[in-house]
């Protein structure tokens, strides 16, 4: 059995991973505000943004 092993759990982190996060946070965007993990803005023209209004009014 290792030290860490007996460390009581509370002062073990849950991992020590790329997914180490505590216990008590949201994940995803299932959380308040902006998500940490948000991309960048998707670019639109205008031309573009006004197709997609017409085939959407016309539903």
């Amino acid at each position: 059995m290792s030290t860490e092993d007996r460390t009581p759990r509370e002062e073990r982190p849950d991992s020590t991973g790329p997914n180490a996060r505590p216990r008590d946070t949201t994940i995803g965007q299932t959380g308040e505000g902006i998500p940490d993990d948000s991309g960048q803005p998707v670019q639109v023209d205008e031309d573009e943004a006004r197709r997609i209004e017409e085939k959407i009014r016309a539903l």
